[in-house]
């Protein structure tokens, strides 16, 4: 089952083709690449509107134009959700709107449950953390860059009060999954967001082809008694949704699991985003 996500309150996917799409983050236009959009762009004219324009170059890195004069920072919102938009080097903005399709799901199985405890891996700037604890949930929230943290703790008092709580570790997934087992942890709900390659936070090397079996393996360990939900998502080309499927199961609880494509939806095609699978118990 495809998922697609139209416009909220703080994105809007403006147009797409050429290779290259245009969103609406908060009050400004970005131009970035999409090389699964290969069909021609229908609204040529609002290109010319972009605030800044991304070029990608060497190694996964490459550089803004600013043709409107883009602020360094910004806010949008989801629902009560608010994020801090920031330029990065990678040509990210700190917002994945393909991952809020996934968030008003989690919501409704978590407001069941006051109080249960998620953990978020590869959690980046929180959009996710964020939408749990709005839910009531207690989030941890695990990520390899201090320096990302820092951003979703800046989003998280962007978006304060909010219900739950999140707590901030910098490290590496797969060593954080074993100490929590040893430790006796247990999670309600886990969301696993891999990167087709990474380091962690004293060197490790991530490939998602080679670890990403054994790190939900692992996660297996973590799940509570009566869990509510795992997610898996991934942006990596060779990673597909029976792969993530397949994983999910090897988790080995009951429960249905869902798989396809995240799709972002707006004037023309709607456009492949990543895939995902998913189960709730």
């Amino acid at each position: 089952m495809d998922l697609e996500i139209g416009n909220f309150e703080g994105w809007e996917l403006i147009d797409s083709g050429g290779e290259r799409k245009l969103e609406r983050f908060g009050a400004h236009l970005l131009d970035r690449p999409c090389p699964q959009a290969i069909w021609p762009q229908r609204r040529p004219e609002r290109w010319r509107d972009a605030a800044a324009e991304f070029q990608r170059g060497e190694g996964g890195q490459g550089e803004w134009t600013r043709v409107r004069g883009a602020p360094e920072a910004w806010p949008a919102a989801w629902g009560g959700i608010r994020f801090e938009v920031r330029l990065t080097g990678f040509g990210n903005v700190g917002v994945f709107p393909e991952h809020a399709a996934h968030w008003p799901w989690m919501q409704e199985l978590l407001r069941g449950r006051p109080g249960a405890g998620v953990l978020n891996l590869f959690a980046y700037t929180g959009g996710a953390s964020l939408a749990c604890a709005a839910a009531g949930a207690v989030v941890t929230h695990v990520d390899s860059a201090r320096s990302v943290n820092g951003w979703a703790a800046d989003n998280a008092s962007l978006s304060a009060p909010i219900a739950g709580a999140i707590r901030y570790i910098a490290e590496d997934a797969a060593k954080f999954v074993k100490r929590e087992a040893r430790r006796g942890r247990r999670y309600d709900g886990i969301i696993v967001d891999p990167p087709t390659f990474g380091r962690g936070a004293q060197g490790e090397v991530w490939k998602i082809e080679r670890d990403l079996w054994p790190l939900v393996a692992a996660c297996a360990e973590l799940l509570a008694e009566a869990p509510l939900f795992a997610v898996l998502t991934a942006h990596s080309p060779g990673v597909t949704p029976r792969v993530l499927g397949a994983a999910l199961d090897a988790l080995g609880r009951r429960g249905r699991i869902e798989h396809g494509e995240m799709l972002l939806s707006g004037e023309g095609p709607a456009v492949p985003a990543g895939a995902y699978a998913r189960v709730a118990f």
